[in-house]
């Protein structure tokens, strides 16, 4: 600077100098914004790590009939209503509004019994699935569905160690000649309301299936290109859910039996044929013939995240019951997780380093300048 400046210099050192200052800012320029682009784009390094644990959660195991509707129950209120004749399965619809009954009223009165549909449940040797667990009632756009939810972790792996599941439909009519099981292994926040029809895998009476599960825990963090939300109790399977749900009663005005009362606290429930036929053919529309998808959601992936990763195997049997076994193969998970690749320091040094190397500035330097300028600008006091 004090040739540049120095009137005494000679005008080619003067421009030479000023040259020199121009390019090396320029070039401090160029590096310190391309590092500070690089740092706010929170660059991450991914460790996979192979752990070896004493236990592991159970995941949650839903189960619907593909036979959707109880024809014995449909029949029954096919007489009660007064038209027992109409033998055509896709009846149904006209059953709503009988004797003041809701849709939701319907699907519980023609929901397939879960004790005659499940003719076995043992998890590990010797102990039933009630001793061990629990079994609950879900609505989804199957119908009226069941989750085996384990109460405790699972300390013991192999294929006969965890859970067997023995399923038979005892019904000889089956709802527009459907027959089998949907399965669907998930975790605990998914939710199954449409995940069961578009993640569920099928079983068929007279055959067993085996399904070894493996389990990757995922930790990441978020970014501004992959943000992600680490509440622990969000899960992006129920946003999207949601999602689907208040699109359809948008289309529909009335709350399908899997629609809970947060999809619309002030709704009602579909109490007429015309309102059944409406949203069932609004739920094919959106649901299966891309009237709507999940890109069209807000929805973030979740920060933290369990995947059962599923590997199955099927064999045809004699008998007409469906068998499902559900382990893990041993008590070992991945453990995926992201770690900050450059940070604050990583940036510091950078910086200093490029400043450094092209204009000779340090911390130092910035003090000095500062004194000049003040002692420049600043009021001076009386010299002694």
């Amino acid at each position: 600077m004090s040739r540049v400046c120095g009137s005494r210099c000679p005008w080619w050192q003067r421009a030479v100098w000023a040259l020199a200052l121009l390019v090396c800012t320029a070039l401090t320029a160029v590096q310190i914004w391309d590092r500070l682009t690089y740092y706010l784009l929170v660059p991450v390094t991914v460790n996979v790590r192979v752990t070896r644990n004493q236990s592991l959660r159970f995941p949650i195991v839903s189960f619907c009939n593909k036979n959707r509707f109880n024809m014995t129950a449909v029949r029954a209120l096919q007489e009660r209503r007064g038209n027992a004749s109409t033998r055509e399965s896709w009846a149904i619809p006209g059953l709503v509004g009988t004797a003041g009954m809701s849709a939701l009223d319907v699907w519980e009165f023609t929901s397939h019994d879960k004790s005659r549909m499940i003719k076995e449940c043992w998890f590990t040797r010797g102990r039933t699935c009630e001793e061990v667990g629990s079994w609950t009632t879900v609505y989804t756009v199957l119908g009226v569905c069941y989750q085996y939810t384990l109460r405790e972790p699972v300390a013991i792996s192999g294929i006969f160690n965890n859970l067997y599941l023995l399923l038979h439909d005892q019904e000889s009519e089956s709802y527009e000649n459907d027959r089998g099981f949907k399965i669907l292994i998930h975790d605990p926040r998914d939710d199954p309301v449409i995940d069961l029809r578009t993640h569920g895998t099928t079983l068929m009476e007279g055959w067993v299936k085996d399904v070894r599960v493996a389990v990757r825990e995922f930790k990441t963090i978020p970014t501004n290109r992959r943000p992600c939300i680490a509440t622990p109790t969000y899960s992006s399977s129920q946003c999207i859910s949601m999602c689907f749900l208040r699109t359809l009663y948008d289309e529909t005005q009335c709350l399908m039996p899997y629609m809970s009362a947060s999809v619309a606290p002030t709704g009602e429930p579909c109490r007429t044929p015309e309102q059944y036929r409406l949203a069932m053919q609004k739920e094919q529309d959106l649901l299966f013939y891309g009237g709507w998808s999940h890109v069209k959601c807000s929805c973030l992936k979740q920060c933290n995240e369990d995947i059962y990763s599923t590997y199955t195997e099927a064999a045809k049997t004699s008998g007409k019951s469906a068998k499902l076994r559900v382990f893990f193969q041993d008590l070992t998970y991945d453990e995926v997780s992201e770690n900050i690749a450059y940070g604050a320091i990583a940036l510091l040094c950078d910086i200093g380093g490029t400043l450094g190397l092209l204009l000779g500035a340090s911390v130092l330097t910035f003090i000095e300048f500062v004194e000049v300028v003040g002692m420049k600008f600043l009021p001076q006091g009386p010299r002694l």
